[in-house]
């Protein structure tokens, strides 16, 4: 065996003893981080069960390696007993082995979710995903990401969803304001009276004070501080109907929203109508709204531009009645 043989050989046991130290190293890694999520899963669960909440679950198992690390808890159940419940078939938790600053949640197959306010829905999608990531300006970003969702309830209501994107995070100059960024399309409702389509809607608002929505009464306790929430601009179709709008909203002393919205509305008709459908005005104010603002339409060339104002428990457009606001509770 020559000189250059024997050099080359060692050259290549080399690699291979260097590359299997390497992945050696990377699966002991990966199971450390492993071991490290599966025991932050079952910290959280004791910890919200301590804290009163209905936590189960089926067998937790992990796989991905060696591309990335990820915890699979079947048939997850989280409950908070007369407030809501939401069950899966499979809830996925995806990280970097290396980096456990970000976690991906992923819940698959049928789920449900019930809530007082809403009733019992079942729903699943193409792929729904949420995170929560370490931020160095700002603290945390929690995402989340929804494809193509279909909701149905016992009574044959049906709600759709083509797509959902939005996060949420403090500011970076104030950890007690928060922000939203949100975009969504292809939002559609019906059940036996009433039907509702929203082609589009795009919003930047920040909410303030927000370490005061805790506790009992949070409304009161958020007016005081001098809560509000500033909307930077909202752009949605609706029915047909395309609106604009940007401006502050407080509460008043009754905890009702109070401000005004600087607002831009086209084809107003089909927003009337979409609040009747929402329940916020009942048949008789949803046809004297329709009629008031197409008027206010066709005397403004087509479109509103004037501000909605939200006073004593109602919203108006060019002094037309739109919606009751209740108190916040």
């Amino acid at each position: 065996m020559s000189d250059k043989t024997r050099t080359m050989r060692r050259w290549l046991i080399g690699t291979w003893v260097a590359a299997a130290i390497i992945m050696a190293g990377y699966y002991a890694l990966w199971r450390y981080a492993a071991g490290a999520m599966e025991t932050a899963v079952t910290d959280w669960v004791d910890d919200q069960r301590a804290a009163g909440l209905i936590v189960e679950h089926g067998e937790i198992n992990r796989d991905g390696f060696p591309f990335f690390l990820r915890v699979n808890i079947e048939t997850p159940h989280i409950e908070s007993p007369d407030v809501y419940a939401w069950r899966a078939e499979l809830l996925s938790i995806d990280a970097l082995p290396y980096d456990l600053n970000r976690l991906i949640f992923s819940p698959s197959g049928a789920q449900q979710f019930a809530a007082d306010a809403l009733g019992e829905w079942q729903y699943s999608g193409d792929d729904i995903r949420a995170s929560i990531a370490n931020d160095k300006t700002r603290g945390w970003v929690f995402s989340m990401n929804i494809q193509s969702v279909i909701a149905t309830n016992a009574d044959g209501a049906q709600a759709r969803l083509a797509q959902l994107v939005y996060d949420l995070a403090p500011a970076a100059d104030a950890p007690t304001t928060l922000t939203l960024n949100l975009i969504g399309t292809g939002y559609s409702f019906r059940d036996a009276q009433r039907e509702i389509a929203v082609e589009s809607v795009e919003t930047s608002l920040s909410v303030s004070q927000t370490g005061f929505l805790a506790g009992s009464d949070p409304a009161t306790h958020w007016r005081r501080a001098g809560g509000a929430v500033e909307i930077h601009g909202i752009n949605a179709v609706i029915n047909d109907a395309r609106l604009s709008a940007s401006g502050i909203i407080g509460l008043d002393t009754e905890n009702r929203p109070e401000g005004a919205l600087t607002t831009t509305i086209e084809r107003p008709a089909g927003l009337a109508a979409a609040l009747a459908a929402s329940g916020a005005l009942d048949p008789e104010e949803a046809e004297a709204t329709i009629a008031g603002l197409t008027l206010a339409a066709m005397a403004q060339g087509g479109r509103i531009e004037t501000p909605i104002k939200l006073h004593a428990g109602a919203a108006t457009v060019a002094g037309v009645k739109v919606a009751e606001l209740p108190a916040i509770r």
